[in-house]
């Protein structure tokens, strides 16, 4: 268990670091939060699902398509947790980047859950 959660963090991350970079830049230009929210989550995604399978839960065999739409749902989510969390925050005047961060450990806690006992699991 220690072994997973140690290389989800890694996996994390960076998923979260390109999460971050493509808020900031994408906010920046849009002026969106939440789309720059969405953008940036939905492309941490993919590096997740990726580095998760692989190197995390040494996953071997193919992922079902059930399982590849829990994923999905169990991301968008936490996505959508995230999003909401930074939207209501900086409505109260919070920092952008401090709502973002305060956000994505909700969203961090969702995703390792449900990929660890639902969508990786054995």
């Amino acid at each position: 268990m220690i072994n997973k959660l140690s290389r989800f963090i890694v996996v994390g991350f960076l998923s979260t670091l390109i999460n971050y970079l493509v808020f900031n830049i994408t906010y920046t230009f849009s002026g969106n939060i939440v789309l720059s929210s969405y953008l940036g989550y939905f492309l941490g995604l993919i590096n997740s699902f990726i580095f998760g399978k692989k190197w995390v839960f040494n996953v071997q065999t193919k992922i079902s398509f059930f399982k590849k739409f829990l994923y999905l749902i169990v991301y968008f989510i936490g996505g959508t947790m995230m999003s909401f969390i930074i939207f209501k925050l900086q409505g109260f005047g919070i920092n952008y980047k401090l709502a973002w961060f305060i956000g994505a450990n909700f969203s961090f806690a969702n995703n390792f859950l449900c990929s660890k006992y639902i969508i990786f699991n054995k």
